[in-house]
């Protein structure tokens, strides 16, 4: 089991490879025709505002009681696991 210190860190590179894939996913975005480029943004706009949860949970982490953690943490992994879903839908939908 994971320290919450640990947790935390693993969070945080989570987070970043987020970022990178949204970064990667916006400049392909960008290389599309005109009327696929709506749904890219819209789609964007979603993982961002996953992201942002996912920070936001991380924060409550950070901040948590000993007895509380463990709960955020749960709630976290449910949030890591939807921006996972959405990456992947928004890659295959996009190829």
């Amino acid at each position: 089991m994971l320290t919450r210190d640990e947790y935390v860190a693993k969070m945080k590179k989570r987070l970043d490879k987020w970022s990178v894939e949204m970064d990667a996913l916006e400049a392909k975005a960008l290389k599309t025709q005109e009327d696929a480029k709506a749904k890219y943004q819209e789609q964007l706009i979603a993982l961002r505002a996953k992201r942002q949860e996912g920070e936001e949970k991380l924060k409550a982490i950070q901040s948590a009681t000993e007895d509380s953690w463990e709960q955020l943490k749960a709630e976290t992994e449910n949030v890591w696991e939807a921006f996972k879903d959405s990456a992947e839908a928004f890659k295959k939908h996009f190829k």
